[in-house]
């Protein structure tokens, strides 16, 4: 399987970015109580404590949502041929990666948010990894990584 995409996007955002969103669905529906607890770099739960449902719930909805995101992603980047819907979904990509961004400064708070030597491992996948993704994603819209290739004829196409 390939996509239409560069060697650098190709890697990053049809294999890595897939792998990456396994393990946030994994975690959001299988180890439930660490992925609540973690969500905020104070750690105010312990190991035992009871997550009211309702958390239980957003966090399997969002497991759902990594699942749904990793399926479209997969969808969209190893069956078109249209650079045109290439970039488009980066486009709406590159917008839920700033609104992905911004919600967790929300829930942060601006003490933790430039406390970056106290970030967890969710804090790093949820700013750090994330802002990465964006990053990429613009430089893939600016050309800077090439252009998309069809795959009938291998020819770079605008």
């Amino acid at each position: 399987m390939s996509t239409i995409l560069p060697s650098w996007p190709h890697f990053l955002f049809a294999v890595l970015e897939p792998i990456s969103l396994i393990a946030g669905w994994w975690a959001a529906t299988f180890d439930t109580h660490a992925f609540i607890t973690n969500q905020t770099l104070d750690a105010v739960l312990s190991p035992q404590s009871t997550i009211p449902r309702s958390a239980q719930i957003i966090a399997y909805q969002l497991g759902n949502l990594y699942g749904l995101s990793l399926l479209v992603g997969i969808a969209v980047l190893y069956s078109t041929s249209e650079p045109k819907v290439v970039r488009n979904y980066m486009i709406a990509l590159a917008i839920a990666d700033v609104t992905h961004v911004y919600t967790t400064y929300l829930g942060l708070g601006w003490d933790a948010w430039i406390n970056v030597g106290h970030w967890n491992a969710l804090a790093w996948g949820n700013i750090g990894a994330t802002s990465f993704l964006f990053l990429n994603r613009v430089a893939y819209l600016l050309g800077v990584f090439g252009s998309a290739r069809s795959q009938k004829d291998g020819k770079k196409v605008e």
